[in-house]
């Protein structure tokens, strides 16, 4: 069965999980460091091919109480592009407090919280980004279970 690739979307850094081949664990594969989305795309699209990838899931950044924001939308034109680029179904799904999480993750597998780098200088790909886009697959997995249909569009 063809696996679910998932991106915690940002400008610079995208997180990336994927499926297994039963769709029933979530792994966290990579943090994808871009300079423009043509390049994030073409990334994508690789990963596509090398782990037959039938459905995108793009993390959707909502407020605490539900409502889209700014950034909602920036995601939601980029899922756009993005299913016109790969010619794949791509499904958008509630991420709020996923950065949260990944920050919990991370001070239980390191022992120490994250240190975020000064905003001047160069920082390495950040482990958050994939394992907050591991923890929205993960969810969006279980959610899949649980009403055994695809979740309404956000």
């Amino acid at each position: 069965m063809p696996r679910i690739l998932c991106l915690d979307y940002g400008e610079r850094r995208s997180g990336v999980a994927i499926s297994d081949e039963t769709r029933t664990i979530a792994q966290s594969l990579a943090t994808i460091t871009h300079n423009s989305e043509t390049e994030l795309c073409s990334t994508i699209s690789r990963l596509i091919k090398e782990y037959d990838v039938d459905l995108i899931v793009i993390g959707l950044p909502l407020s605490l109480s539900g409502k889209p924001s700014t950034r909602s939308e920036k995601v939601r034109a980029f899922a756009a592009r993005l299913a016109k680029k790969v010619h794949l179904p791509v499904e958008l799904f509630d991420e709020r407090l996923s950065t949260n999480q990944a920050e919990e993750v991370y001070a239980e597998v390191y022992g120490r919280p994250y240190r975020r780098y000064h905003p001047h200088r160069q920082a390495p790909a950040s482990p958050l980004d994939r394992i907050a886009a591991t923890i929205v697959l993960k969810d969006y997995l279980e959610f899949i279970r649980r009403t055994r249909t695809v979740p309404p569009k956000l």
